[in-house]
Parts: structure tokens; C-alpha cells; sequence
């Protein structure tokens, strides 16, 4: 029983230094990926905004009206359209940077656990 309690003391340490180190590791790539994602890009390398998200103007109506074709859909003019995909841009770009502040966020958080696992498991001599 000693010997199977032994086995164990030395495995468990082992292994939760090893998920230290691994944790750690994808941390540090996260945190440093995301945050010259967000240093260098302004948005998003593929952005899906387009002119006929913009055309246009689309209705909800219940069913039980009048939904003729003229009634459910209203084309937009171009100044429209301009000022709607100025707006879409924006919408974009911050979408982009809370998706990488939350990636960094996320970084730094594994960096910690897996130091904490690191720290507390190394060997000590």
C-alpha cells in the first residue's frame, strides 16, 4: 500500500507541473497573438459588409396584413446606403477589438493559472 501511495505522490505532482507548463504556454501564445492582432489590424481580415445589407429597408409586418411587394420592401438611397455601411464599418471595428481584448483577457488568465501550477508544483530540492 506504501509503495502504490509513493507512485502516487510523485505522479500527480509531476502531472500538474506539466499542465502548468502547457497552460502557460497557450496563455503566452494567446496573449501575444491577440495583442498584435489588435495593434496591426484595424478590423477583422474578412469582413462580410456589403451594399445590399444596406439597400434594403426591410419591414417585419404581422401576417395577417397587406404584404405586397411595394408595402414590405423600401429601397434606400445613397446617401443611405453610405451612412448605413459608415455605420456597419464601425460596428465592425469594435466588434473586432472586444473580440481581441477579451482574447488578451483570456491569455493573461491562463498565463496566471498556469504559473500558480507551475510555482506550486515545481521540485524542490
Amino acid at each position: 500500500m506504501s509503495d502504490t501511495k509513493h507512485w502516487m505522490a510523485r505522479l500527480v505532482p509531476s502531472l500538474a507541473f506539466v499542465a502548468g507548463i502547457i497552460i502557460t504556454s497557450v496563455g503566452g501564445i494567446m496573449a501575444v497573438s491577440s495583442s498584435l492582432k489588435l495593434a496591426l489590424f484595424e478590423t477583422s481580415p474578412y469582413s462580410f459588409i456589403s451594399e445590399d445589407q444596406c439597400r434594403y429597408k426591410h419591414f417585419n409586418y404581422a401576417i395577417d396584413t397587406d404584404t405586397t411587394e411595394d408595402s414590405k420592401e423600401a429601397q434606400a438611397s445613397e446617401e443611405e446606403i453610405a451612412t448605413c455601411l459608415e455605420e456597419k464599418t464601425e460596428e465592425e471595428k469594435v466588434r473586432f477589438k472586444n473580440s481581441q481584448k477579451e482574447n488578451i483577457v483570456d491569455g493573461v488568465s491562463a498565463l496566471i493559472v498556469g504559473g500558480i501550477l507551475l510555482l506550486a508544483f515545481r521540485k524542490r530540492e
